[in-house]
């Protein structure tokens, strides 16, 4: 059986690596090694040409072409932060009192620089498309490419550990992207340099020990590396030395695709190279090789996985530490059927076979979740929420229905009630037209800054809050609507949350701000 059939039979996530090849297979003028280094020693222009220093290395490394690069990259660090301190280079955004103040490698922020202006190369767009979603189905990723390109394809929906410092955070181990080499978004992380290298090589046994403990629950992949790129042969020589398995069950366990230019099918091989059995994928037709990956399907994706898990660990997290856990054993049951004091309290949610039992939020937990920067409230229970609450009732729901809902399989019935709720709330001016602001109170309200929504709220005068929110409502495209709707909601009292004309100042917000859904 083969590496790709048998990913396929076994259904499971697989950790993905990430190489330069990669970035240049999507990537118009994406500098190898040797053109970055080039590029910019002829910038910095120092007495002896690159090609000149490179032959004098190649020379005394015997053409080892990494021992070349990283001492061509330490002479070159020493040429460029110096040119740059001296004033004879500059950087955009970037100020010589400024990079010595914050310890800022001008150097790397070059190399970030150069990164960053790569331009994507648009003929691969559907290749593209299949490239994003195999990475969903990554358990998680390591890559040695400084650029952002995996981060975009994934919405930035993935947890990013950036350098070494990232293998001694706290890891879930899945949809998390570790980026050994560095990031273009903190230059001073990128590896170039043979310093850099050695460090790297003391923190090799951390990736590694990562990967041999995944390793029976997940197989590896490597996409855009060589065979004979230093990376990937140090790697798979440190695997073959704690290696558990045999030789059929190591190459059914570890996938190398290698670019093999127009060959549309794929070739595997067993290789034995570097004391390690894996197969070796040869082929130009990645979106083959994409697909496969692509059937495997554990009914979650790993990024839905890790939402959940997060979630329940947030809330073992806090609870634990203010010593608030208390501890239910339980099996299936109806909500209805828990003992009183149980339905009233706050209950965890069971994941398992399509089975679960929570509690649901009550309206405050839903508003400030609805409003929150980082909304973590499912969509599950966010939809079972607006669906227990009558079409007329003001309620913010656009952002919960401007998506896919086909996974919810909703009824008939569900979808006319959310229908005749859209249609109930189609413009502003619906709201607006149940407001009712007394002309005297127009005139003393006129009178104020409506540029200070908060401080007019906070004002002790006759004016009753409720009536402020009422003006307010008729006002929203004046006001400062933003802060005084999170003004409200981490100050004010769940009583006056729930208060009808604060509800009718959520919903009048949501329908200034956010696209309005007509129908679903």
């Amino acid at each position: 059986m083969g590496f790709l059939e048998n990913l396929r039979k076994n259904n499971q996530y697989p950790i993905i690596f990430i190489g330069s090849g990669i970035t240049k297979r999507y990537f118009k003028s994406t500098p190898t090694w040797d053109s970055l280094l080039h590029m910019i020693w002829d910038e910095v222009n120092p007495n002896v040409s690159y090609l000149v220093r490179y032959n004098e290395l190649n020379k005394q490394f015997n053409k080892d072409t990494f021992e070349i690069y990283t001492t061509l990259a330490d002479e070159l660090e020493d040429y460029f932060d110096t040119a740059f301190f001296s004033g004879d280079i500059q950087l955009k955004d970037l100020l010589p009192e400024d990079a010595h103040n914050n310890h800022i490698s001008p150097f790397r922020r070059k190399i970030a620089e150069i990164y960053s202006s790569i331009e994507i190369n648009t003929d691969m767009k559907h290749e593209l498309k299949s490239f994003g979603e195999m990475l969903g189905k990554a358990r998680f990723i390591v890559t040695t490419n400084y650029d952002t390109f995996i981060e975009k394809e994934l919405n930035n929906a993935i947890k990013v550990r950036v350098g070494n410092k990232g293998l001694f955070e706290p890891a879930g181990d899945l949809n998390e992207l570790y980026k050994i080499h560095g990031s273009i978004k903190e230059p001073n992380s990128i590896m170039i340099t043979s310093e850099d290298y050695e460090i790297m090589k003391r923190t090799s046994a951390i990736v590694n020990a990562k990967l041999l403990s995944a390793l029976t629950e997940s197989p590896i992949i490597f996409f855009g590396y060589s065979l004979s790129d230093r990376n990937i042969q140090t790697l798979l020589k440190d695997l073959s030395d704690n290696m558990p398995f045999d030789i059929e069950k190591a190459a059914g366990r570890i996938g190398v695709v290698e670019y093999k230019a127009g060959k549309e099918d794929s070739l595997e091989v067993i290789s034995g190279d570097f004391g390690v059995h894996f197969t070796k994928i040869e082929t130009d037709n990645f979106e083959k090789v994409y697909s496969s990956i692509l059937e495997i399907d554990q009914g979650f994706s790993p990024l839905e996985i890790s939402k959940y898990k997060n979630a329940l660990k947030q809330i073992i997290d806090i609870k634990g530490e203010e010593g608030k856990l208390k501890q239910v054993l339980t099996s299936f049951v109806n909500l209805e059927k828990l003992p009183k004091e149980l339905q009233e309290s706050n209950l965890v949610v069971a994941l398992g076979d399509k089975r679960y039992i929570y509690k649901f939020p009550d309206y405050v937990d839903y508003i400030k979740a609805y409003f929150s920067k980082d909304n973590k409230m499912p969509k599950e229970i966010a939809l079972k929420f607006i669906l227990s609450f009558a079409p007329n009732s003001t309620l913010p729901v656009s952002k919960y229905l401007n998506v896919d809902l086909n996974f919810l399989e909703l009824s008939e019935h569900n979808v006319d009630k959310l229908n005749r709720r859209l249609k109930q709330f189609s413009s502003l001016d619906s709201i607006k037209k149940t407001i009712n602001v007394p002309k005297v109170i127009e005139e003393k309200m006129a009178t104020y800054d409506f540029k200070t929504a908060v401080e007019i709220l906070k004002k002790e005068d006759d004016v009753k809050a409720s009536v402020k929110i009422a003006y307010f409502i008729e006002h929203i495209e004046e006001i400062d609507a933003e802060k005084l709707i999170y003004y409200i909601l981490d100050t004010q009292s769940d009583v006056f949350i729930k208060d009808t004309n604060t509800r009718k100042l959520f919903m009048a917000y949501s329908l200034h701000t956010e696209t309005i859904v007509e129908k679903i």
